[in-house]
């Protein structure tokens, strides 16, 4: 135990003084009821009030003095769990189907499925509190752009600059999405909590379906669960050609001429999710809170994130507490050893 304000305790040093006063007018009440009455006052009453008046102000001195306990208590630590990133860079992820929405409207003025995602995982970022992070960019190929680290400004500086013009290519490939996320992960302990988080529109290129299956499974074996947020509309949408002013020029054509069109796929983001044990999410202007809330209640459960810490309890309320007990202890039951004694005399 120890005290914030131990000198307060020093004060002790008027009970006994009280003790001497209380003794010495009860002598001499006792003798002025016997002179008058021939009764004798009993002592028992007179020694209830004064131990618990005693106890009172014991109890009382100690709460004013601070007193705290140390005690070892269980804490979620998200310095355990691992984090990665993934973001749907082709062509398709250009369609203007998608709604920002406050800030991200400032900070995107062009509301595609691009920038959606790099809108959620920018909002992901900044409720992250010691969790390790890092993010990639794919379509064909998935390429690193952030490794894991707990420097989140660094993070949301990455994912506010990428140039859509630069890292756009046509097609994506999930199954090489998720190969590039399992790779980030080969830094972290063994031990660690692993997740990765795919935003995208769910449209995949690649002619066997089964990559996507096997790199899921891979993705399971190792530990690593998979959310996916599945970016733009069901509807078919045109994707636009803007120049470098942002006008838009004409929009993507097939091979035949005809206007591309393009559309949100979920089966295959309910398909990943599924297989690893993660949670496919449809986007929603609250999808980074609740996929960062749905990773941390799982997590809780995990010998991983939890962390024993030394902690200190202010005991005063309790002591305060004790001292009202003989406070009314010492109010309540003199009467009644009085009426006791007198009825004995």
């Amino acid at each position: 135990m120890a005290f914030e304000n131990i000198r307060i305790t020093g004060l002790m040093i008027f009970i006994p003084i009280y003790w001497w006063l209380s003794w010495h007018s009860f002598r001499k009440a006792r003798a002025w009821r016997y002179e008058f009455s021939r009764r004798i006052k009993p002592l028992q009453p007179f020694l209830f009030t004064e131990i618990f008046v005693s106890l009172t102000m014991i109890a009382v001195l100690l709460a004013l003095a601070g007193p705290k306990v140390q005690y070892e208590k269980n804490v979620f630590d998200r310095s355990g769990i691992q984090l990665v990133l993934g973001i749907d860079v082709s062509k398709s992820m250009l369609a203007e189907d998608a709604v920002l929405g406050g800030e991200g409207d400032q900070l995107f003025p062009i509301r595609n499925r691009l920038n959606r995602a790099r809108y959620v995982a920018l909002n992901f970022l900044s409720d992250l509190h010691g969790e390790r992070v890092g993010a990639f960019v794919f379509s064909g190929n998935g390429v690193e752009v952030i490794p894991l680290t707990r420097d989140y400004g660094y993070g949301r500086y990455v994912l506010r600059h990428i140039n859509p013009g630069d890292v756009t290519s046509p097609g994506s490939d999930l199954g090489a999405a998720i190969r590039t996320g399992i790779a980030m992960f080969e830094s972290a302990e063994t031990s660690e909590i692993k997740r990765m988080i795919l935003l995208s529109d769910g449209e995949d290129i690649s002619p066997d379906k089964s990559t996507i299956y096997e790199s899921a499974k891979s993705a399971a074996q190792k530990g690593i669960r998979i959310y996916t947020v599945g970016i733009g509309m069901p509807k078919g949408v045109l994707i636009p050609m803007r120049d470098h002013s942002g006008e838009i020029q004409d929009y993507y054509s097939a091979e035949d001429g005809s206007n591309l069109k393009t559309r949100l796929e979920q089966e295959p983001l309910k398909m990943i999710a599924n297989l690893t044990g993660g949670t496919d999410v449809l986007d929603s202007k609250t999808t980074y809170w609740e996929l960062l809330n749905l990773i941390l209640k799982e997590s809780r459960g995990y010998a991983e994130t939890q962390t024993i810490e030394t902690a200190w309890m202010d005991i005063s309320p309790f002591l305060l507490l004790a001292g009202f007990c003989f406070l009314a202890a010492a109010a309540g039951g003199p009467p009644l050893l009085e009426k006791h004694y007198n009825r004995i005399d």
